[in-house]
């Protein structure tokens, strides 16, 4: 007797294994999507600060902690006088630090980022 076609549980079984392919592959595409999106926020979230940095260093009279509060992302911008010495070892008056802060949530965890430079106002006078 010649056989004609598959049988229903080949069919099923056929369907199932296509099915469960089908289902990793848009639960890797899904994953790969949410990534994309962290990363981006990540990257607006370090170009935010380095506009911030590059605005504070340019204030000649820069105030000592700053907050901002923008959408789901808290930016704390400080300003710390910084002691240091020349080569003969007299002190360079009117340096500072700038160092920009941000803090966010990424679903359940914490994220956090900062940058930081130092500024010797006299410069951009």
């Amino acid at each position: 007797m010649k056989r004609q076609g598959f049988t229903l549980l080949e069919t099923l079984l056929a369907m199932m294994v296509f099915s469960m392919a089908v289902v990793a592959l848009v639960e890797a595409v899904h994953q790969l999507g949410e990534h994309t999106m962290l990363r981006r926020h990540e990257a607006a979230v370090q170009e935010r600060m380095r506009s911030l940095l590059v605005e504070h260093t340019r204030m000649p009279d820069a105030i000592e902690e700053v907050k901002l509060q923008e959408r789901d992302v808290s930016y704390t911008v400080t300003h710390t006088p910084l002691e240091l010495k020349d080569r003969e070892g007299n002190p360079v008056p009117g340096m500072f630090e700038v160092r920009v802060t941000a803090a966010w949530q990424e679903g359940r965890t914490q994220q956090q980022a900062s940058a930081e430079t130092w500024v010797y106002p006299p410069l951009f006078r």
